[in-house]
């Protein structure tokens, strides 16, 4: 390999140097790339277990509270898939909407099902969509608002297109 560099003229040298230097530089940059990926993953990972081991330390704090959060529920208060629907036209109807509901999905795990359904307004003023919200709130912890998005409707300026996901727990026996 010496032999055929020193065989070389000054300029094929220059550029062999340079080829060899880019080469190097291009290495460097990909090497310090995957370092610095490794070393946020290792922070991240870092601190997903610091965050387990304080949830496990408070784990039956978390457990004591969790049953009392439980026993505080009514179980007659809270809706399954076709009362969300129901309650949701009702308070719709008494902010002077009408409600197009749709969606309805419905998640299980031991102690709650978790009843949630989309429902959307067209064309509505901003003073009723706050009106059904305000009734919305007041169901809480029963029924909560988990995404809503607003839209001006571009035929009538000054109107609305609104949707909300709202989702229901209900105690599961």
């Amino acid at each position: 390999m010496k032999r055929f560099f020193l065989g070389r003229s000054g300029r094929e040298k220059t550029l062999l140097l340079a080829f060899a230097g880019i080469a190097a530089v291009v290495w460097l940059l990909g090497t310090t790339g995957r370092i610095r990926a490794l070393w946020q993953e290792s922070n991240s990972l870092l601190a997903e277990q610091e965050t387990q081991r304080t949830w496990l330390a408070n784990r039956t704090v978390i457990e004591q509270r969790a049953a009392g959060a439980v026993r505080q529920l009514d179980p007659a208060q809270t809706l399954n898939g076709t009362r969300l629907v129901g309650e949701l036209n009702t308070l719709a109807l008494q902010a002077g909407l009408s409600a197009e509901v749709s969606g309805q999905r419905t998640e299980r795990t031991v102690q709650f099902a978790f009843h949630s359904a989309q429902v959307s307004f067209r064309r509505v003023e901003l003073g009723a969509l706050v009106r059904f919200y305000e009734s919305l709130s007041a169901r809480s912890p029963y029924v909560g608002l988990e995404q809503m998005t607003l839209t001006v409707d571009r035929g009538t300026p000054g109107q609305l297109n609104a949707s909300f996901r709202v989702v229901a727990a209900e105690l599961t026996p």
